[in-house]
């Protein structure tokens, strides 16, 4: 009884720490926990390829990461942007520093929709710092505001 429990609360709890638009999915990398992670993105769906740009709010933490340089953000984090609906070629892809020394992050970003992204596509974010992968978020969706 008292283990289920403990599964329980560890769910309740990993499913507790992203916030974002409706329909995200974790997209975990080699099992990696997701820390607070938040995705906002206006207009939903995005924007028409080559029409207007998709204004991305994104903020996060480090959690405990960084527990070996203080559970800061390094010189070498950042967050990627990336539109998936290629299944041969290249899906266009964007990185984004973050500061250094916080333990949180937040940023807007206005982002014109590629042209060779398709109607089915699925928006990947993630946050590195340096070489650790600190948390994912992606949201499949199927068509473009016009």
């Amino acid at each position: 009884m008292n283990k289920n429990f403990t599964i329980i609360f560890i769910l309740l709890t990993i499913f507790s720490m992203v916030k974002a638009n409706d329909g995200f999915k974790n997209c975990n990398v080699l099992g990696s926990n997701v820390t607070m992670f938040d995705v906002q993105f206006n207009p939903d769906p995005i924007t028409a390829p080559e029409t207007s740009t998709t204004n991305f709010k994104i903020s996060g933490d480090i959690g405990d990461f960084g527990a070996d340089h203080g559970n800061i953000f390094s010189l070498g984090a950042y967050v990627t942007v990336q539109y998936r609906s290629n299944s041969i070629g290249v899906d266009p892809y964007y990185e984004f520093p973050i500061p250094a020394g916080n333990k949180n992050f937040a940023t807007e970003l206005n982002i014109a929709t590629h042209s060779s992204v398709h109607q089915e596509y699925t928006l990947e974010f993630n946050i590195y710092d340096g070489s650790d992968h600190i948390g994912c978020v992606m949201f499949e969706r199927s068509g473009f505001k016009q």
